[in-house]
């Protein structure tokens, strides 16, 4: 008999739950049309390389359409496991957030492959804290910013909504809404998986770095959504998730995304028609983004 390591799960099946490559074999394929799209999209940049911070993956980049500002933002936190992809890779919708009068930030930040797991965390915060501060100037309006993550992206962004802004000197804790994609609430099943090997978690950071065990440091609305075809840890995660925000009257959405794996959802947002998409755009409009079952 094995012994169960989480759940049910033993420690063969904990792994495959969140060993997302290896639950689909044609993810480099995925990632590659990501990457190529993310290429076609570079000539649109308005601010390559924008320093905020001293690491050298501490930069951004701004895409700005034309038309007088200030403009709504949408702010992309890229996944990767913690450990990998970049800005570079990531700029895939970019091309129709701008036909939507929206103004693109893609955010670059060292990942956990080159620095503790805790001072990613933070860096990312650092990195939207200087979004807030400076995009005003670049033309986009400070007051209209979604945060959008995918993956382990998606639980970078919650960590910028259970932190209290105003110990970096923001004068609100609110961001326009929140699109989390395919994404964790829960780190102890992350730490007890092989992929702990490389993060190192403890379980202080477990506790310090789960959206479930913390609470959120503003009214931020969110959108939750997850792909049919994620493993069953993934989708039950994007459901406690969603649970964790529609508790405290802020869910906007939750949504499982049809005919989707974990590595192509996340290119809806090029499709202006998808549900995903119009998420986005509904939250930075104000208005209920969609349906949102119990």
């Amino acid at each position: 008999m094995t012994t169960p390591v989480f759940g049910d799960y033993d420690q063969d099946a904990l792994d495959l739950q969140y060993d997302n490559q290896r639950y689909c074999p044609g993810f480099q394929e995925i990632l590659d049309r990501t990457a190529q799209l993310s290429r076609d999209a570079s000539p649109l940049c308005t601010h390559r390389d924008v320093r905020w911070g001293e690491h050298s993956d501490a930069r951004l980049d701004i895409y700005r359409p034309g038309g007088a500002g200030p403009l709504p933002v949408v702010v992309y936190v890229h996944g990767g496991a913690w450990l990998g992809q970049s800005k570079e890779e990531s700029a895939f919708a970019v091309p129709a957030f701008l036909r939507a009068g929206c103004m693109a930030v893609v955010l670059g930040f060292p990942r956990a492959s080159q620095v503790p797991f805790a001072d990613m965390v933070g860096a990312v915060r650092d990195g939207i804290a200087w979004i807030v501060r400076n995009i005003a100037g670049y033309g986009g309006d400070p007051a209209r910013i979604v945060l959008i993550g995918h993956s382990s992206g998606s639980h970078l962004v919650t960590q910028c909504l259970i932190h209290d802004w105003k110990a970096r000197g923001l004068p609100s804790n609110d961001f326009a809404g929140a699109v989390l994609v395919s994404g964790l609430g829960d780190l102890e099943p992350v730490r007890l998986s092989y992929r702990n090997k490389r993060l190192h978690l403890t379980p202080e950071q477990v506790e310090a770095f789960s959206l479930l065990a913390n609470e959120p440091g503003g009214k931020t609305r969110v959108a939750v959504a997850v792909a049919q075809g994620d493993t069953d840890e993934f989708r039950r995660q994007s459901h406690a998730v969603a649970q964790y925000w529609r508790d405290r009257g802020l869910l906007a959405e939750e949504r499982l995304i049809e005919q989707r794996n974990h590595f192509d959802v996340i290119l809806d947002l090029c499709d202006a028609s998808s549900d995903l998409h119009r998420a986005v755009l509904a939250l930075l409009d104000g208005k209920q983004a969609g349906p949102s079952p119990a």
